[in-house]
């Protein structure tokens, strides 16, 4: 296996697993511009009242641009997201029937309205990181909350898809994180073993998830929204960026 480095630690492995959002791509600018798509969808087909109710329960004020990266629109799958939006629509007087179906239809439509990259920006530095980590022979796979068709597109528009052996989206799974199950399903794909996977994340629940399918380590990155106090809880070692990965 080839070594890994990792700010001081070094990790013998083959398979190097990324979060996307805050770990490879500016998850802030993704993040504005779902929730621009939806927000318009949401206006359009349920009113204003329910887009302010929408807007704090996915912890998201697009007047000031600010999100709370530990609530749903950052954190859960997008079905779990209809959900909450369709409490919203309850709250705001529609059958659960009709919340959950306006839901549905709202979110659909925000998804189609929506073009490639999505607002995926890369972080500086990561495509030079991942084209070296390929050329040392490792094998490279994404396990990302956000859906498998919109990581694909967004991967293949910034023209690095190519560099990944596999994409796991939150859509892909039954549990998301930190429930193993992207990491399983990406093991999979890879043919690899988890004693021999590294995973890289910016969050708590990338951490988690990694130690609950046993990878070798996991390494925290300070592109997102966790602290370094915060993800030294979880991870073996927590570095600044995926731009800091080495190869020995």
């Amino acid at each position: 296996m080839t070594t890994l480095l990792a700010g001081s630690r070094e990790i013998e492995c083959k398979l190097v697993i990324f979060d996307k959002d805050g770990t490879l791509v500016d998850q802030h600018l993704l993040l504005l511009e779902l929730a621009k798509a939806r927000r318009t969808s949401i206006r359009r087909l349920a009113g204003v009242k329910a887009c302010g109710q929408w807007e704090k329960m996915v912890g998201i004020n697009l007047k000031s641009s600010k999100i709370d990266y530990s609530g749903p629109l950052a954190m859960a799958p997008c079905r779990e997201e209809v959900l909450v939006a369709s409490v919203a629509f309850y709250l705001n007087g529609r059958s659960w029937d009709d919340a959950k179906q306006l839901a549905e239809r709202a979110y659909d439509e925000a998804d189609a309205s929506m073009k490639p990259p999505y607002g995926t920006v890369p972080l500086a530095g990561v495509e030079g990181t991942l084209k070296q980590l390929r050329r040392r022979g490792f094998k490279l796979a994404i396990a990302s909350t956000d859906a498998h068709r919109r990581t694909v597109e967004s991967l293949e528009m910034l023209k690095i898809a190519s560099l990944f052996d596999a994409v796991v989206g939150g859509d892909d799974v039954l549990n998301g994180k930190p429930s193993p199950d992207m990491i399983c399903e990406v093991l999979e794909k890879t043919e690899s073993k988890a004693d021999e996977a590294v995973m890289v994340g910016d969050s708590m629940s990338d951490m988690q998830m990694g130690r609950n399918a046993r990878v070798k380590a996991c390494v925290g990155v300070l592109t997102g929204s966790a602290r370094r106090q915060k993800l030294e809880q979880l991870a073996d070692v927590v570095i600044a960026s995926v731009a800091d990965l080495r190869v020995l």
